[in-house]
């Protein structure tokens, strides 16, 4: 061996030691194929070097990296075996070298890749444990003659890599499975960890991502016929999104170059049907849940092994998201059924709360009948302890009830507020016999929207209220005030009022004043008032009165004028 060669070999045996130790280094796939593919360009003196992968089962020639072509070629150039320069090199197995590619009849022009400017090519295969897996190419601007050294120099670079290629394919594979066994493991755990849906749907998309690093993914389901994204981690771009949508409306997986989407499918028995293998009939009798999509940006294409671990892992989503939405419609139910109780509860309560003021009224003229009766035969007596026992009894229905709220039926219709509360204090008069009862003075009708039954029992139960509280021989007034777009009901008393703690709590079921737990009362009539107010679009509230005691205020809508010649009340 001479010098020369001598000298030749120790520079290859350098560069391949440094393309070695920098391949070791690099941080990711992509990252080492450039800093192979930037050092092969050097050493040859060339312009652009160039590498294509081979996918075996289609036996298509993918370029994976250049440094002088059109960059946005990666990963979607291909040649077939046996076409152009490179597909005969990968074919024959043999380097092949061209002066001038434009005169080379195997040469062939790839569109949005190659470039007029380059004039020579040298092509050698990359071979690993005797299987082709790529070809190696550097081109030229200037016509060059490849002499056999630089054609050795060259395969000698791509045993090189081959070996890097074949150690990063294998480390990425392994990689790869384990994150998927991983998410496989963690996303059938979630079958017996929680049952709470939105967590369920957050954790398989979080653990399909993660084994593809800066993919994105989200889950659609099928809601009231509208599919619905429910989870999502990471930005999709519009065509992964359209073929979730495409997943769901034909109940088959949908692949593409950087994105797949798959159905989400639970059978009648509750088991999943392979959405990975959308041959299989069963999908046919199968409830769609959704879809789950995975995109991968820059991704080359998809393998078969990796959709069905796409398909694996839906399969198993579908699983527990049937398991929690089994569980979240339960707890509806469940939910459903305590409303349903708590209506009939509080509707026996709110009713059986109505009957206090006809008894109380009853209980008004029997006591009157009595101070009249003087030694006369009539048993008023009888007739007040038969009042007294309906008023017990009344009390032991409310306290048998004592849970939440019912529905509250209203015929509301126009109708003259002034003339219903005047006629609801007529009918409480005899109630509220001990105070000094003042109605409101006389006027215009102010024509409100409501039910008219219902605002006069607000009335007489916010006078019977008053009359509970307030001193024998006080003053009980009621105004009514007209607003913009309402009229206001006042009822004041002079009693102790209600202390500002107590004003919100007041108005709840079966809440009573802490200061007052010696009156009796089942604390169920404000809740009744307020809930008759607020279903007609009014509001209900108390304040102190001026000089001492309590004003209870509530609002009915006014209507709306018949004709546009009607006269505004006053």
């Amino acid at each position: 061996m001479s010098a020369r060669d001598a000298e030749r070999k120790l520079r290859e045996l350098s560069f391949l030691h440094e393309v070695a130790q920098l391949a070791s280094s690099a941080r990711s796939w992509d990252e080492m194929l450039r800093i192979v593919i930037d050092r092969t360009t050097d050493a040859m003196g060339a312009e652009v070097s160039s590498l294509y992968l081979l996918e075996k089962p289609e036996g298509v020639l993918r370029l994976e990296a250049t440094n002088g072509l059109n960059r946005r070629a990666i990963g979607r150039a291909t040649l077939r075996l046996g076409e152009g320069i490179t597909g005969w090199v990968a074919n024959a197995r043999v380097p092949l070298g061209a002066r001038d590619v434009r005169s080379e009849p195997r040469w062939k022009w790839v569109p949005e890749v190659d470039e007029k400017r380059f004039t020579s090519m040298l092509s050698v295969p990359v071979v690993a444990r005797d299987e082709v897996i790529g070809v190696m190419n550097v081109q030229t601007v200037e016509a060059r003659d490849f002499g056999r050294e630089e054609i050795d120099f060259l395969q000698t670079i791509a045993n090189q890599v081959a070996g890097i290629i074949e150690k990063g394919r294998l480390q990425r594979e392994s990689e790869r499975k384990l994150h998927e066994i991983s998410a496989l493991f963690e996303v059938s755990n979630v079958l017996t960890t929680t049952l709470d849906l939105d967590e369920v749907l957050a954790l398989v998309v979080d653990r399909l991502v993660r084994v593809y690093p800066g993919a994105s993914g989200a889950i659609l389901l099928r809601e009231e016929g509208q599919d619905r994204e429910r989870a999502r981690s990471g930005e999709l771009q519009r065509s992964a999104t359209q073929a979730a949508h495409r997943a769901i409306a034909e109940r088959r997986p949908i692949v593409a170059f950087d994105h797949i989407a798959m159905p989400l499918m639970v059978g009648a028995g509750g088991g999943a049907q392979g959405a990975g293998e959308p041959g299989r009939g069963a999908t046919r009798e199968a409830t769609l849940l959704g879809a789950v999509v995975l995109q991968v940006p820059d991704y080359k294409e998809f393998l078969e092994e990796e959709v069905r671990f796409v398909g694996a892992l839906a399969n198993q989503a579908a699983l527990a998201i049937d398991k929690a939405s089994l569980y979240a419609l339960e707890r509806k139910t469940t939910e459903s059924l305590r409303e349903l109780e708590r209506a009939r509860s509080d509707f026996v309560a709110v009713v059986t709360h109505d009957l206090r003021t006809p008894l109380s009224v009853i209980r008004g003229y029997l006591d009157l009948f009595a101070e009249k009766n003087g030694k006369s035969a009539l048993p008023v007596s009888e007739a007040t302890a038969q009042v007294e026992r309906l008023d017990q009894l009344v009390d032991r229905i409310l306290a048998g009830v004592r849970t939440d709220r019912p529905e509250l039926s209203l015929r509301r219709a126009r109708f003259d507020l002034r003339a219903t509360v005047a006629a609801a204090l007529k009918e409480v008069a005899l109630m509220a016999r001990r105070h000094r009862l003042t109605a409101p003075r006389g006027g215009q009708p102010v024509v409100v929207r409501g039910d008219r039954r219902r605002t006069a029992e607000v009335v007489a139960g916010l006078v019977h209220n008053a009359t509970k509280y307030a001193p024998t021989g006080t003053r009980i007034a009621v105004r009514i005030e007209r607003a913009e777009d309402r009229a206001i009901v006042r009822v004041q008393d002079e009693g102790p009022g209600v202390p500002p703690r107590d004003r919100a709590r007041i108005f709840e079921p079966y809440a009573r004043g802490a200061a007052h737990e010696d009156v009796a009362g089942s604390g169920i009539g404000l809740f009744a008032s307020r809930r008759v107010v607020e279903a007609q679009g009014g509001d209900i509230w108390v304040e102190d009165a001026p000089g001492g005691g309590a004003v209870f205020a509530f609002s009915v809508p006014l209507a709306r004028a018949v004709a546009p010649s009607a006269t505004p009340a006053r």
